[in-house]
């Protein structure tokens, strides 16, 4: 699928369009699966909570409109249960998004040896990784979360220094001052997110826990942030017009149609129901230009992991090696653990004897995190 030597830009992002193509049931079939189970989480929510908030909104209009405590009261209560819910959502999805990743690593992987790979095979590739692709997201979660409060806490600081409540000016000059604070915050996220990009590769490929993995994503950054960010951005430029030239037009015809079906005189139910129903529509659609979109970015990312350490450990030599057997384990290249050990579920791996191309025989040692020779 691509040639066993360092990459260039044009082979990773023409790589990753051919390992989608040739395992699209086990990379689309498993993203749109899970694309749509988030959906489906997410508009279970809107149905209930969201509908039955604005139903409340609807109920209290006058209520609220005299400012009446009692409906004000229960206006924040509404309001706190819905953002509880959506940020429980949210969650789930961020944990889907990961597991997704990290299994869809495995094509990919198979496919630089022109080996093709079933739904199930990847699957039973990734389950012993799943608690740590977790555990990745967790972590990138709480540190989210740490950033979000530090730059909160900063903004109400010079919110209560300021004491804008009297002076335009100087709310203008809180807004101006919170957008300025807000630079340096984005700029170490783009570049901590970069560093960790090849984490859930290097977790599922080199067996490795969620802080290993994360240290070896940033070891193979080193000297390499400017290459890994250019074709990780150039790759989501791509999947975002992919997806807007296709879910844009159809998000259009749905707030066209959707208000025609409403009539003249819509009641409250009315409303709500066909709200959520054009909101349940674009989701669909956005999940599965999702779905190929999230394919072709996780390849991206697996085939950049397969670059950089094809530029700093030989693993081009590796792959080279393994392919002159001509057999096929059912294992990932380049992993410590043999695919017939994750196929049979057997005891932990001590070393394993392997045949060579020459018809040899020769011992491999046990994975000791932080050796990646060939």
């Amino acid at each position: 699928m691509i040639p066993l030597r360092p990459l260039g830009l044009g082979e990773i992002l023409d790589g990753a369009f051919q390992a989608a193509r040739r395992n699209g049931k086990a990379m689309f079939g498993s993203a749109l699966i899970f694309q749509l189970a988030t959906v489906a989480v997410t508009m279970a929510v809107m149905f209930i909570i969201f509908g039955r908030f604005m139903t409340d909104i609807f109920d209290m209009e006058s209520s609220l409109q005299s400012n009446d405590p009692a409906a004000m009261e229960a206006l924040g209560g509404g309001l706190l249960t819905l953002s509880l819910s959506m940020l429980l959502t949210g969650f789930l999805a961020v944990l889907i998004q990961m597991v997704l990743q990290g299994a869809l690593v495995v094509p990919v992987l198979r496919s630089v040896l022109n080996r093709k790979t079933s739904f199930g095979q990847m699957w039973r590739l990734t389950k012993p990784r799943v608690g740590s692709l977790l555990l990745l997201a967790v972590l990138y979660a709480v540190a989210t979360v740490v950033a979000v409060a530090a730059y909160a806490a900063i903004v109400v600081g010079l919110i209560v220094a300021l004491d804008p409540q009297d002076s335009g000016s100087a709310i203008l000059g809180v807004i101006a001052l919170s957008i300025l604070l807000s630079l340096p915050f984005v700029v170490l996220a783009v570049w901590i997110g970069t560093k960790v990009l090849l984490a859930p590769a290097a977790i599922v490929v080199e067996n490795v826990g969620a802080i290993a993995g994360i240290k070896r994503s940033w070891q193979l950054t080193k000297r390499n942030w400017w290459r890994t960010f250019g074709t990780s951005f150039l790759a989501a430029l791509i999947a975002g017009i992919i997806g807007g030239v296709i879910t844009t037009p159809v998000s259009m015809l749905v707030s066209f149609v959707m208000p025609l079906m409403l009539g003249s005189e819509p009641t409250t139910d009315q409303t709500i129901t066909v709200l959520l129903i054009s909101q349940a529509l674009t989701s669909i659609v956005s999940a599965v230009v999702g779905a190929v979109t999230l394919a072709f970015q996780t390849g991206v990312m697996a085939l950049i992991y397969v670059d950089l350490r094809m530029r700093r450990d030989g693993f081009d030599i590796a792959l080279l090696k393994e392919s002159e057997t001509g057999k096929d384990d059912g294992g990932i290249p380049g992993s410590p653990v043999p695919g017939a050990l994750v196929s049979e579920n057997s005891a932990p791996y001590g070393n394993t004897t392997y045949g060579n191309s020459n018809g040899t025989t020769g011992v491999e040692t046990p994975y000791q995190p932080g050796n990646y020779g060939s």
